[in-house]
């Protein structure tokens, strides 16, 4: 082999390795981002999740409280209805 051709191959293997090298960041940097683009989309999911638990918490709450004024209600009916039966005179039979 003479030194020309010697010299053409070590710069093809040279050319060679760093397009391989090259490619390869290329497709690291690639993958980087698909990582990233993929956690920016769980952290958002994970936010909408916190955002409805905080909605459904407070609905829950909102709702509490209308039971409790519903059963304040119903013990109060109830209260004026025995003082009106207990007004009212005892039938006789």
């Amino acid at each position: 082999m003479s030194h020309g051709h010697a010299v053409t191959g070590e710069v093809g293997t040279g050319l060679l390795n760093a397009l391989l090298a090259a490619d390869g960041a290329a497709k690291a940097a690639l993958e980087r981002a698909a990582w990233d683009r993929a956690e920016a989309r769980s952290e958002a999911a994970v936010h909408r999740l916190g955002q409805a638990l905080l909605a459904s918490r407070a609905r829950e709450a909102e709702l509490a409280r209308q039971l409790a004024a519903a059963r304040a209600e119903v013990a109060g009916l109830r209260i004026r209805a025995s003082k009106a039966e207990a007004r009212r005179p005892a039938r006789r039979a």
